[in-house]
């Protein structure tokens, strides 16, 4: 579980940096949900706490949602999670 945390906060961290270019996942869900990215050949899940916002994929990823859909970004999407669902706008 350390090592999860430990590479969350870097995810996080390094999305951060690049934040204005990067794409946004929200949870409106009143649980946590958990999306996996993979970028530059690195694979990441993501808990989203929820009601929370996570800033992801700064150079574009593919997401797999929590209802197991995927989709391909390239950094300046907006996933909006409700219902166990993600939806790209």
């Amino acid at each position: 579980m350390k090592k999860f945390g430990a590479v969350l906060v870097f995810v996080l961290a390094s999305a951060a940096a690049s934040a204005s270019h990067a794409a946004t996942a929200i949870n409106m869900d009143s649980e946590p949900r958990t999306i996996t990215v993979t970028e530059g050949g690195n694979r990441v899940e993501v808990v989203i706490p929820a009601g929370e916002t996570a800033q992801i994929c700064p150079s574009g990823c593919f997401v797999t949602m929590p209802d197991g859909d995927r989709a391909a970004l390239t950094g300046s999407e907006t996933i909006e999670i409700s219902g166990g669902k993600g939806r790209v706008r």
